[in-house]
């Protein structure tokens, strides 16, 4: 996957890969390549495909979050006072903005939206960061094949959760809100957020 020199040029925030756009070493052209993968799985039959482009909010994440589904997923938990309660499954893809990979889970998010307005006025979801989601089980399976084929022919290598969720082989400081240092696995050197 990555040696561990590159896995410490990753958390420093440094680009690699030999491929278009990450050989450019350009976040303009790399941030350019993953919005053409959004607009091109959003184009994809039956898929809706929202993304987290602005960190969150806050502070620098090293990947952009896409949140993909299909409009049957969704369902009205509960409608009263002019708000809707909305549950959507939904599959995580976390792509790198540092280097062409990405992983992917499985998701459940809750909304309160205002029915007038469709302001969403509190929500929640899950993060794949914390190791655990990474199975896509029915009915989402075909979701996740024809992303996985988008992503592939995008460039993109899907990551396995295996090597992934193994402890850190080297000590460093990452700049991270998901774990402690004692705790960091290999995905937080690739996939990080700090606030």
């Amino acid at each position: 996957m990555f040696s561990n020199e590159q896995l410490q040029a990753l958390i420093e925030g440094k680009i690699i890969g030999n491929q278009y756009p990450y050989d450019t070493n350009n976040e303009q052209q790399i941030e350019a390549h993953i919005r053409q993968l959004f607009y091109r799985i959003n184009r994809s039959p039956n898929i809706v495909c929202e993304a987290e482009w602005d960190h969150f909010g806050s502070g620098y994440a090293s990947f952009v979050e896409f949140f993909c589904y299909r409009k049957e997923d969704v369902t009205v938990e509960e409608e009263k006072y002019g708000i809707q309660e909305i549950k959507t499954n939904g599959i995580i893809i976390d792509i790198c903005r540092l280097a062409p990979v990405v992983i992917m889970g499985e998701d459940e998010r809750e909304k309160t939206i205002r029915i007038k307005t469709n302001e969403v006025v509190r929500g929640a979801y899950g993060t794949i960061l914390d190791g655990k989601q990474f199975d896509i089980k029915e009915p989402l399976q075909k979701v996740g094949k024809q992303v996985k084929h988008t992503l592939k022919e995008f460039g993109y290598e899907l990551l396995e959760a295996e090597k992934l969720t193994q402890p850190l082989p080297f000590q460093s400081k990452i700049p991270t809100i998901y774990r402690k240092p004692n705790e960091y696995l290999w995905m937080d050197a690739i996939f990080y957020w700090e606030d």
